[in-house]
């Protein structure tokens, strides 16, 4: 084990290998702040190696020096022995090093084969060559499991398949070095274990693998070696047959690490007040397109539920449906028992119902509004409840201009809200200005949710709540939650990973192939039992 901070050293098992990467003393600055203070990264050929750290540690800094988004202003790279200073990406895969980024990069107005070759099509004589080009993209999508033509537009498949055309635009063509941000985050099991037999293909023929993942079940599955880096330093790095999963979480936290000592213990459902009350919201036989069929459920104040399913259950569009972004066939929704009509998220909203979406990056966030206009968007200091104007957007750094009634809102107002609640969910940001886009994925993520928060919603729908966060943050969302059934909120939770289901819910609804086809008390059940009912 090798540690920054504590001197100790051992020798990997596989230190002879060829050295594909080696940067040293990396060091960054942003605004006059240093982000990541002399860091040192080894890549082996034929090496699976992990870097983790917290939202905000410094990965996706160093995954853009390395990648050439990037200029280092310390430091050095050197590819194979040979120093580099990338200009741009595209030198850099150029160079061989590929990168499957953590947030989409798709262009949805185009083919998959038009995404995947974007910018090194095939040529012959100054002719692009696109059957070679569909012939190489049918054999890439099939070992990605995808069903899908290459002529399809990109833009109308799902996150998940979208995410599959990500990871297949990296690994098309010739590359030595492959960087993988959270590339899992939309997929499903088997979708993930495809891929990670490709990564297992991938190092046997000498590619160097750089790995982030927020689910350490995943790196201990896959890794060689692992990287920690907190706070811009690198703490530890360890071979994976010498290390344990406590350790690098201690090595991620530090002194935090207590916060995630129950980890494995499922979390007593957050529901005080009486379920003997009135739903809040009552769903019943609802029809919506040509997947939603007979859902009926109910979730009462201050009670949690979840939502289990493959992606394609329907999931998401139930969550959809019911906030108006779905039309809705047949059935009913009732609010605190009286029938509604939502035909448009503004409504939903007006009737104190938030949705926070999936996609965070196409959905949730607004990338030329900086970090507070985002999380304020949806908040009326003057009256404590979600704002119903339109919100207009005047030029780069004029804030947010907005009106409720005729009384201009606040900016004190907002400020001390945003403050407030930036405090309680630990958002990371140099400065409450700062572009949305310049925060990491976590802390976007955590940015959508101080949103919610100060929407004051009746009825929370939280879509996969936590995809990209890390170890710690997910125990500040959850308690946030927990705080939020504790005063009364209904709250359901849709989400791929059944731990976080079975820590905050009461009632876990499954779906299979847009019908709900289980209801499971957490209490009762566990994560093979859900998983039996998932697959049918």
């Amino acid at each position: 084990m090798t540690t920054e901070r504590d001197g100790q050293a051992a020798q990997p098992a596989n230190a002879s290998a060829e050295i594909a990467v080696r940067a040293t003393g990396m060091r960054k600055v942003f605004d006059g702040v240093e982000v990541l203070h002399g860091v040192d990264l080894e890549l082996r050929a034929g090496e699976v190696h992990a870097l983790l750290g917290e939202n905000g540690a410094g990965k996706s800094t160093i995954i853009n020096l390395l990648s050439g988004r990037l200029r280092p202003d310390g430091g050095q790279v050197a590819l194979r022995g040979t120093p580099v200073a990338f200009r741009n990406p595209l030198a850099a895969r150029r160079a061989g090093i590929s990168v499957i980024a953590q947030e989409l990069e798709v262009v949805p107005t185009l083919t998959i084969v038009e995404n995947i070759f974007l910018g090194a099509e095939p040529t012959r004589h100054g002719l692009i060559r696109w059957a070679e080009a569909r012939r190489r993209v049918v054999a890439v999508l099939r070992e990605l499991g995808v069903d899908a033509e290459p002529d399809r537009i990109v833009g109308s498949m799902s996150v998940a398949d979208q995410q599959l055309v990500e990871i297949a635009k990296a690994i098309v063509g010739e590359f030595r070095v492959l960087i993988m941000d959270e590339p899992t985050s939309a997929l499903n099991l088997a979708e993930t274990e495809r891929l990670f037999r490709i990564v297992r293909r991938l190092r046997a023929d000498g590619v160097a693998i750089l790995y982030v993942s927020h689910r350490l079940w995943e790196v201990f599955e896959l890794a060689d070696r692992v990287t920690v880096v907190r706070d811009g330093d690198r703490i530890l790095t360890s071979e994976i047959a010498t290390t344990d999963v406590d350790a690098v979480i201690h090595a991620m936290l530090g002194s935090r690490s207590s916060l995630i000592a129950d980890t494995g213990r499922p979390r007593r459902a957050a529901s005080s007040i009486a379920r003997a009350s009135k739903p809040v919201l009552e769903v019943e036989a609802l029809q919506s397109g040509e997947l939603l069929r007979d859902i009926s459920l109910s979730v009462h104040p201050g009670e949690v539920i979840g939502l289990a399913g493959v992606l394609g259950s329907g999931r998401t569009e139930l969550a959809e449906a019911i906030y108006g972004l779905r039309g809705i066939d047949a059935g009913a929704v009732r609010l605190d028992g009286e029938p509604v009509d939502l035909r448009e998220p503004k409504e939903a909203l007006r009737r104190g119902v938030f949705l926070l979406p999936e996609d965070r990056k196409s959905e949730g966030i607004f990338g030329h509004l900086n970090v507070r206009e985002n999380v304020i968007l949806n908040y009326d200091p003057a009256t404590r409840e979600p704002q119903r104007t339109a919100v207009a957007a005047s030029g780069e750094g004029s804030g947010l201009r907005r009106r409720s009634g005729l009384a201009p809102i606040r900016r004190q107002a907002e400020r001390r809200a945003f403050d407030a609640i930036r405090a309680a969910l630990s958002i990371r940001c140099s400065s409450p200005s700062d572009r949305i886009t310049a925060l990491s994925g976590g802390n976007q993520q955590k940015a959508l949710f101080a949103r919610a928060a100060l929407a004051h919603p009746r009825m929370l729908f939280l879509s996969e709540p936590t995809r990209g966060v890390d170890v710690g943050a997910k125990e500040e969302i959850y308690a946030a939650i927990d705080a939020f059934a504790e005063r009364g909120i209904a709250i359901v939770v849709s989400s791929s990973e059944l731990g976080e289901l079975l820590r905050l819910a009461s009632r876990i609804y499954v779906l299979r192939t847009g019908r709900i086809v289980a209801q499971v008390s957490a209490g009762e059940t566990g994560e093979a039992d859900i998983l039996k009912l998932m697959a049918g």
